[in-house]
């Protein structure tokens, strides 16, 4: 036992000499029970700097303690090859709906044995347009399972022929699946017959979509009274060119759906649409304020309200976004929903992120922190103050992490606390006293920080540590991620 413990100890700690510290951490982590070892195991597989070999052995691990990683993981070809072989079906199908998997991986998933697995590993393929093997797609759409055929239709790549005779599927599902509008005018005529006539209903209204061509939307009066689709009446009234006496009858129409439609259709002309100034629909009047043509006494003089929160930006602010001069002059708007659209636009002047970062509305400067220009110093106010779920993904933006942060490091808010985590220049000392701290999420992160020294990582990998954590720490010698996989009795 002494020589496995002083083994350990050197891999651990990186010398030869073996302090009696280091061999007491080692004798620690060899008498750790099987919780602590699912816990190293799942901390080794999100672990980014563990290597192909390591991740192999974890691949062989039934059944694995945590598979939620397993989603969003990225893995080379190679850990890839490892883990599609694991023998859990559960394992494979959460495998499967991986973005990142190599897409040799994603075609050995996509002819499991499992048909749970096949079926999600077809979906990714065509939700991500990843192309599998010619041979692999004819055999999916040829699959004994009728949903995973009509799955197979939307797959990139799949031979014409294959996609066309699936027309012609025992399954009416699959019918309806492979008729659209580019398969319709290839399909032989006796197929297309055969479509239109066909008893199931599903493959019909495949056939009505496949054929439909919109009319034009009406613009004028008798057009639109004529028309029977409601839902064209109120796609007419906010886009279509009507002409002027259409335009009045929507202005003046009791259909509140109608109203609002026609005060953003540009083709409504400014004056008209600012007959609904006082609209009793408050919804009709904050669309109003919107308008791109309004000057801004008009704007100010609607009596809109505006809830906080995120709004649609309106799109006439997101065609100016490559405008400087025009994006200064939305940014200046006394409506808040303009200024709030404005912080959406890819590239922001200096003068205009100043503006904005200064901005009575709150909602508008946190908007801001969701844009790369955002200034350092909101990103900590609002990383501090915001209450919504997304607060923790400000520390992660462009602009957040700079030397100075660590100046929080005793400070009485957990969050500030937290920040100073992200300062570049913070030292191993204030890491190890933040995994100590009083805030579950400060000690978490610092025990992943990996400028945190070895022995405190060591000593975190403990029952009495923080034994998942530590483990998936960049720091963590390949060399003990071994010594962790064979004390958990993990196969070589």
């Amino acid at each position: 036992m002494a020589d496995r413990e002083d083994e350990l100890a050197r891999v651990a700690f990186g010398t030869a000499e073996v302090t009696d510290a280091a061999r007491a951490a080692a004798l620690r982590l060899l008498e750790a029970d099987p919780a602590v070892h699912a816990e190293w195991i799942a901390g080794i597989a999100v672990n980014r700097a563990a290597p192909d070999a390591v991740l192999r052995r974890v691949f062989t691990v039934d059944p694995l303690p945590d598979t939620a990683w397993l989603a969003y993981r990225q893995l080379s070809p190679a850990a890839a090859k490892a883990a599609v072989a694991h023998p859990d079906p559960r394992v494979r199908r959460t495998l499967a709906e991986n973005p990142y998997l190599p897409p040799d991986a994603l075609a050995v998933l996509a002819e499991d044995a499992d048909p749970g697995v096949r079926r999600v590993a077809l979906v990714m393929a065509c939700e991500y347009q990843v192309e599998l093997p010619t041979e692999v797609a004819v055999r999916l759409a040829a699959d004994e399972e009728a949903r995973l055929r009509s799955f197979a239709t939307a797959l990139p790549g799949l031979p014409a022929e294959t996609l066309l005779s699936l027309a012609e599927d025992p399954d009416p599902r699959v019918r309806a699946a492979a008729i659209n509008f580019r398969t319709w005018p290839r399909l032989r005529p006796e197929v297309r017959a055969a479509a239109e006539a066909d008893p199931d209903p599903q493959v019909r209204a495949a056939v009505e979509r496949a054929t439909h061509v919109d009319a034009p939307l009406p613009t004028t009066i008798e057009e639109f009274l004529a028309e029977p689709d409601e839902r064209r009446c109120r796609d007419a009234a906010s886009t279509a060119p009507v002409d002027a006496g259409l335009a009045a009858l929507l202005v003046a129409h009791e259909d509140g759906w109608l109203r609002h439609g026609a005060v953003r259709n540009p083709h409504v002309p400014t004056a008209l649409a600012l007959t609904l100034a006082a609209d009793p629909d408050p919804s009709v009047r904050l669309a109003l304020s919107l308008r791109a043509d309004l000057t801004e006494e008009q704007r100010v003089s609607i009596d809109y309200t505006v809830s906080p929160g995120r709004h649609p930006v309106p799109d006439w602010v997101r065609e100016r976004f490559g405008d400087p001069d025009a994006l200064r002059e939305i940014a200046a708007s006394s409506h808040v929903l303009l200024r709030r659209g404005v912080t959406c636009a890819p590239e922001l002047p200096v003068d205009v992120v100043e503006l904005l970062a200064a901005d009575d509305d709150y909602f508008v400067r946190l908007m801001l922190c969701e844009n790369d220009h955002a200034p350092h110093e909101l990103l900590v106010e609002m990383f501090a103050d915001w209450d919504g779920l997304s607060w923790g993904m400000l520390a992660h933006c462009r602009n957040f992490a700079r030397p100075g942060l660590a100046r929080f490091a005793d400070h009485p808010d957990h969050r500030m606390r937290y920040a100073a985590l992200f300062d570049p220049q913070a030292g191993p000392e204030l890491i190890e006293r933040l995994t100590r701290d009083a805030d579950c999420t400060v000690r978490l992160h610092a025990g992943g920080d990996p400028r945190l020294p070895r022995p405190r990582l060591v000593e975190l990998l403990g029952p009495d540590g923080m034994p998942r954590t530590a483990a998936c720490n960049p720091a963590l010698p390949v060399g003990l991620m071994h010594g962790l996989l064979d004390i958990a009795g993990v196969e070589r």
